[in-house]
């Protein structure tokens, strides 16, 4: 064979090499597509309430699965439902929010207090130099909602339904995202030190918290409990999952006693609510 000959093999064989990692590439996208539209026609952005019996024990096997369930068992003691969030990289802020809506639509003396606050991160925002346009159709959408529970204009069952429409419910998200990641920018001295991978905070932010589908980390759940002057505790069904190795860890912006309970499973998280809780 001819070096001319040899090279145009060459070329071949690293064409087709190229043709079959696209192949392979786009066969991949189209399975998690196909995944990710199964989700959405079988799970709920937010769940009905379910008894924690129904919701969680039952998912866990006790011989197949003895500590899970000896973890759901011990949490039916402190927790009576739980309410289940899709997974879909969004359900750690999108759990965040709809507990701050039952919390307020339950507390109404904490509404106002959370109205300023909400209302006061759009300048908040707006001073970092996040996009005006964008980032204020995210601050009316918040604040609109805060507005028609202060007016008393949803029941709670259309609130629920309004956290199910995509087109309304990822407004909310992408404000939590926007004020989590404004939160960290405030106070850059503070946690830029715990940015892993050599990045700023600055890219940290726009690669890991801004996105919508990106799943939270510990220092995002930090950012959010702290944008919203909140207090969150989540149990882990698996200890070596939790921050300070527990069953547990409480998040506070103040000290104060949770309000909010979420339940982790890897990767994902969902809603609890305790046995005194409305």
């Amino acid at each position: 064979m001819s070096t001319e000959e040899q090279q145009k093999a060459d070329q071949t064989l690293a064409q087709q090499l190229a043709e079959s990692e696209q192949a392979m590439y786009e066969q991949s996208q189209q399975q998690i597509q196909e995944i990710e539209d199964e989700v959405r026609q079988t799970q709920a952005l937010v769940g009905q309430k379910e008894t924690i019996e129904a919701g969680l024990i039952s998912n866990y096997d006790k011989d197949a699965s003895p500590e899970y369930h000896q973890k759901a068992l011990e949490l039916s003691n402190r927790y009576s439902h739980i309410r289940k969030i899709r997974g879909d990289g969004n359900c750690f802020y999108r759990a965040v929010l709809t507990s701050i809506i039952e919390h307020v639509l339950h507390n109404r003396h904490e509404l106002e207090p959370l109205t300023a606050l909400c209302t006061g991160w759009r300048k908040r925002l707006m001073d970092q130099n996040f996009p005006e346009l964008t980032t204020g159709d995210f601050c009316d959408a918040t604040e609109t909602l805060l507005e028609s529970i202060k007016e008393n204009l949803k029941t709670n069952d259309v609130l629920m339904d309004d956290l199910n429409q995509d087109g309304i419910a990822n407004y909310y998200v992408a404000f939590l995202r926007l004020i989590t990641s404004g939160y960290l920018r405030e106070n850059e001295a503070e946690y830029a030190g715990f940015i892993e991978g050599g990045r700023t905070l600055d890219q940290y932010c726009i690669d890991e918290i801004e996105p919508m589908w990106k799943d939270c980390d510990h220092l995002s759940i930090i950012a959010l409990v702290n944008a919203l002057k909140t207090s969150l505790r989540i149990e882990y069904m698996d200890r070596s999952q939790a921050p300070s190795g527990g069953w547990h860890h409480d998040f506070s912006a103040d000290g104060s006693e949770p309000k909010l309970y979420m339940l982790f499973r890897p990767g994902h998280y969902d809603l609890l609510y305790k046995k005194d809780q409305q």
